[in-house]
């Protein structure tokens, strides 16, 4: 077999390899689209490839008209392993329906237990299902804490250091 013949045949092999591996890419970012897409028809703004831990799974992201923002970990099945809303604010009708503790227990509930000054508040529904109000607080220390209470039981569900 001649030098020419034998280039093109491994050029050829390796463009198939690389169609392979990239169609494996497509099938994992395709599921993963299918999957949000079972769960809400909200245009999806941003799909980014992660790893962590020597994993790797899609971060997806999705905003509706409403402002409702969506936020998703899907693996390379299509399986959502985490998912996100978060809401413009309180009263927005689905963090609403859940919520029997008001902003204003709940952040007495966090500033209690991690004194300092609330820098940021988000409404969120969790993968549980659960309506979360999420405080950024920033403690006397210089330290800030991302603090975690349920709206509907008032209780304190996550606190870790930002």
């Amino acid at each position: 077999m001649s030098y020419k013949n034998k280039t093109f045949y491994s050029s050829a092999l390796l463009g198939l390899f690389g169609t392979v591996a990239i169609a494996q890419d497509n099938t994992a970012f395709d599921a993963c689209r299918k999957a949000v897409g079972e769960i809400t028809q909200d245009p999806i703004v941003k799909m980014k490839l992660k790893t962590k831990k020597g994993v790797e799974y899609y971060k997806v992201k999705a905003k509706s008209a409403d402002g409702a923002k969506w936020e998703f970990k899907c693996d390379n099945t299509g399986n959502i392993f985490e998912k996100e809303q978060e809401l413009p604010d309180a009263n927005h009708p689905a963090f609403a329906a859940l919520k029997k503790t008001d902003e204003a227990q709940a952040r007495k509930i966090a500033l209690e237990a991690y004194p300092g000054r609330i820098s940021e508040v988000e409404y969120e529904i969790n993968t549980d299902g659960f309506a979360v109000y999420e405080f950024e607080i920033k403690m006397a220390d210089g330290r800030e804490m991302e603090v975690e209470v349920d709206a509907e039981t008032g209780k304190i569900i996550k606190a870790e250091e930002d």
